[in-house]
C-alpha cells in the first residue's frame, strides 16, 4: 500500500506539475492543439486521424483558451483518470487486490505515460480509451451490458484507426463469457459513433459541407476525407526520432520533446523515455507469457481460459498491423500494446507474490525499484533543469545518446 500510495502521489505530481512548460508547441503540438483550435475556429485543415482526440483538446482550448495551459489539462486529467482505471481493470482482471494496487502503481510512475499526460497529445487519451473497452468487456455480465464495449470501442477508434485490434482481446473475453454474439451484433453501435464523429468533423471543419445536406454535404465530404485519409496514411517524414517496429520493446529510441539549455547551464528536457524498469521486464513477461502457452500446448493443457490468453491477444493484434506498415514509426505507436505488457507483468507478479513467504517480499521489492526509477528519470520527463552531468548519467543506450543532448544554448 505504501509503495503504490508513492507511486500515486508521484504519478499524479509529475501529470500536473508546471504544465505551462514549455511555453511553446513542442513536438507534435505542431498539429494536434492547432488542429482543435482550428475546429473552435472553422479554419480548413486536414489531418488523418479521426476528429475525438481534437475535439476533447478544443475543450480545455475553449474555456483556458490557446495557451500551453489549454494544450495540455485534458491530456493530464485523462492522465490521472487512468490511473484509476488501472486499478480498477487489475481488479476486474485479476480479482486480486495486489493484481489492482501493482497494475495502477506501474501506470503511474511510468514515465513515458506522463510524458504523454503532460503534452497535448493524443496517445495518452488513446490509451485511456483501449483499457476503458477491455475494462467494460470484464465489467459485463449481462448481455444488455455488451453495449458498453461497443460504445467504448467506437470512441476509441474515432482518435486513431490503429487501436482498432482491441476488440480482438474485447471479443474473446466476452466469447469466454458466452456474449460473442451478442457483442458482434452491438457492433454497429460502434460503427455509428465513429461515423457521427467523423461526420460533425466534417461539419465543423472548414473543409466540410457545412451542412448536413447538400451539392457538397457533410455526407461526401466523410467519405473523401476517407479516401484522402488513406492515400496520406504513409506520408510522413524520417527523424532522428523514427524507430523500427522490432525496436519498441527494447525502447531503443525514445522520443525528444522538448530540449532547452537556461542561462546557468542547466539542460531542461521534456523526453518521452519509458521506465526501464517497467519496459524491459513487461517486455520480458510477454516472451515468458508466450512460451508458458506453447508449453501448455505442448502438453494439451488446458488454454482457452488462461489469463494470459487475451493479454498476449492484445499484445500481439496491437502490434502486428506495423511489422508490415509503410508508415513512418516512432514509439508511441507501441503504447497500446504496451498497455498489454504490463498487464502480462502484474500477471506473473501476482503469480509471484503467492509463492510465501518469501513472494510477496520481491514483489514489493521490485515495485519499489520502478517507482524509483520513475524518480530518477522524472527530471527529465517535466523540464526540471538538470545540471549536464546529470543528464548524461540517465542515458542509459548508446542508441539514446544523440547529438539532441549536445545542442546549443536555445
Amino acid at each position: 500500500m505504501l509503495v503504490a500510495g508513492c507511486a500515486l502521489v508521484m504519478g499524479w505530481g509529475g501529470r500536473l506539475y508546471n504544465l505551462r512548460f514549455p511555453p511553446l508547441l513542442m513536438w507534435d503540438e505542431i498539429y494536434f492543439p492547432v488542429f482543435a483550435r482550428n475546429y473552435l475556429y472553422g479554419v480548413p485543415f486536414f489531418d488523418l486521424h479521426p476528429p475525438l482526440g481534437k475535439f476533447i483538446l478544443a475543450g480545455s482550448i475553449a474555456i483556458l483558451g490557446d495557451t500551453p495551459l489549454g494544450w495540455r489539462l485534458m491530456p493530464a486529467l485523462f492522465g490521472c483518470t487512468l490511473v484509476g482505471l488501472g486499478a480498477a481493470l487489475g481488479w476486474y482482471y485479476f480479482r486480486d487486490r495486489v493484481g489492482a494496487l501493482l497494475l495502477a502503481a506501474f501506470i503511474a510512475s511510468e514515465t513515458i505515460l506522463i510524458a504523454y499526460s503532460r503534452a497535448g497529445l493524443l496517445d495518452g487519451i488513446l490509451i485511456f480509451f483501449v483499457l476503458a473497452t477491455m475494462l467494460a468487456a470484464l465489467w459485463a455480465e449481462r448481455k444488455n451490458q455488451v453495449i458498453w464495449p461497443a460504445v467504448l470501442l467506437g470512441l476509441t477508434i474515432s482518435i486513431k484507426w490503429a487501436a482498432f485490434g482491441v476488440a480482438v482481446p474485447v471479443g474473446y473475453v466476452l466469447w469466454r463469457k458466452g456474449m460473442f454474439r451478442h457483442f458482434l451484433a452491438g457492433l454497429y453501435v460502434s460503427a455509428v459513433i465513429y461515423v457521427l464523429i467523423v461526420l460533425i468533423g466534417q461539419v465543423v471543419n472548414g473543409t466540410g459541407g457545412g451542412e448536413v445536406f447538400g451539392d457538397a454535404n457533410a455526407w461526401v465530404k466523410v467519405w473523401e476525407w476517407h479516401l484522402q485519409a488513406l492515400n496520406n496514411f504513409s506520408n510522413a517524414v524520417y527523424t532522428s526520432e523514427t524507430s523500427s517496429w522490432w525496436s519498441w520493446p527494447l525502447m531503443l529510441r525514445p522520443i525528444l520533446f522538448y530540449y532547452y539549455m537556461n542561462p546557468a547551464g542547466e539542460e531542461l528536457t521534456v523526453w518521452a523515455v519509458g521506465n526501464p524498469a517497467l519496459w524491459w521486464s513487461s517486455t520480458l513477461a510477454v516472451v515468458v507469457g508466450l512460451l508458458e502457452l506453447a508449453r501448455r500446448a505442448i502438453l494439451r493443457k488446458p488454454l482457452v481460459d488462461h489469463p494470459l490468453v487475451p493479454i498476449l491477444l492484445g499484445y500481439v493484434v496491437l502490434l502486428l498491423p506495423w511489422v508490415p506498415s509503410s508508415r513512418v514509426p516512432y514509439l508511441y505507436n507501441y503504447l497500446p500494446s504496451y498497455a498489454f505488457a504490463l498487464l502480462a507483468l502484474v500477471y506473473w507478479l501476482c503469480r509471484l507474490w503467492r509463492l510465501r513467504p518469501w513472494g510477496p517480499w520481491a514483489v514489493v521489492a521490485f515495485a519499489a525499484c520502478a517507482v524509483a526509477t520513475a524518480l530518477y528519470f522524472l527530471p527529465m520527463v517535466t523540464g526540471l533543469p538538470i545540471s549536464h552531468e546529470s543528464l548524461r548519467q540517465r542515458v542509459w543506450l548508446e542508441s539514446w545518446d544523440r547529438i539532441q543532448f549536445n545542442l546549443e544554448t536555445v
